[in-house]
């Protein structure tokens, strides 16, 4: 049997490319012998369910078409699974596709599939006290960022794009108030007025600046940032010193890898994952090592990846 690609593309994502390329790049890979189909996904989650019974069914390339929400939840659908995640850009801020490197048009996207290379990485795995959990393929925020992201109009995305996050981030970021939290991170407990904490499995945060980065998506562990402390000056500071990347070592502001972050308290702390609001508190922040394949450009050079590329189709 042949290859076979699923294309799930959010048709209402900002900037989706037009049906006729999409399906231009349908055509193309059935040329190429490989059984193609396109659905155009209906509401949110629908990705999700959709890519776990392509994964099911044996579908060797499940390719997202939108933005990072939209690959997060085709990602949630493939984890652990044998089925490889591929990306047509569209969407507000594309930071997966940015970091890795995928053409903007949808058939040179594609063509990947053929002449790229599949790598094996890790997720991370936000977990509900209530037993739900989420996979993240980015990054996952608590306080700041969770704070902002489930405050921004989705009409302003779509008008702004990334730059929504920028202005809403600026005149929320000096609105928000820390909170005394514990962290548990691999055992080790402390309790600290907590601004801002970002697990991170890549570096690109919000296609604009590199805040963790050191991050490896293959290493089995997250790159653990926690800013702190109290008032303006504070927050302005933690702002002055993402920007110039000069947060490592830094008052106030720890970094580590771990493994497992545990969240006991306090309750209705806001959390988001991949840009998108996560939508309850997370008690757990955890790595799933190799848990997705990945399809990116065979000359694609990044320090994200210390692995050997995986086998090809």
């Amino acid at each position: 049997m042949g290859q076979r690609a699923l294309l799930l593309v959010n048709p209402v994502a900002r900037g989706s490319p037009p049906l006729a390329k999409l399906r231009l790049a349908t055509a193309w890979l059935e040329a190429q012998g490989w059984g193609a189909k396109l659905v155009l996904t209906e509401q949110k989650g629908h990705a999700v369910e959709l890519a776990a019974e392509a994964a099911a069914d044996g579908y060797d390339v499940v390719v997202a078409g939108g933005g990072d929400g939209t690959i997060n939840e085709v990602a949630n659908g493939l984890a652990t699974s044998d089925t490889a995640l591929a990306v047509i850009r569209g969407g507000t801020a594309n930071v997966w596709a940015k970091e890795v490197k995928i053409p903007r048009d949808p058939l040179k996207a594609v063509r990947l599939l053929v002449d790229g290379q599949r790598r094996r990485i890790d997720l991370g795995v936000a977990e509900a006290a209530a037993g739900g959990q989420r996979y993240f393929l980015l990054m996952a925020g608590v306080g700041l960022d969770g704070y902002v992201v489930s405050r921004i109009p989705e009409d302003l995305k779509q008008r702004l794009g990334a730059t929504a996050y920028v202005l809403h981030g600026l005149r929320e970021g000096l609105r928000y108030r820390c909170r005394d939290t514990t962290l548990i991170i691999d055992g080790e407990s402390v309790t600290v007025p907590l601004y801002w904490l970002l697990a991170s499995n890549t570096r690109s945060y919000g296609g604009v600046i590199n805040v963790a980065h050191r991050a490896v998506a293959d290493d089995g562990l997250l790159d653990v940032y926690v800013f702190q402390g109290h008032g303006i000056r504070q927050a302005l500071l933690h702002g002055l010193r993402v920007v110039s990347r000069r947060q490592d070592g830094a008052a106030k502001v720890a970094h580590r890898r771990a493994r497992r972050i545990e969240l006991p308290g306090p309750p209705d702390l806001e959390a988001q994952v991949d840009g998108d609001s996560l939508g309850f508190v997370p008690r757990v922040l955890r790595v799933a090592p190799a848990a997705l394949t990945v399809v990116v450009p065979s000359t694609l050079k990044s320090p994200l990846f210390t692995g050997e590329p995986a086998p090809g189709p």
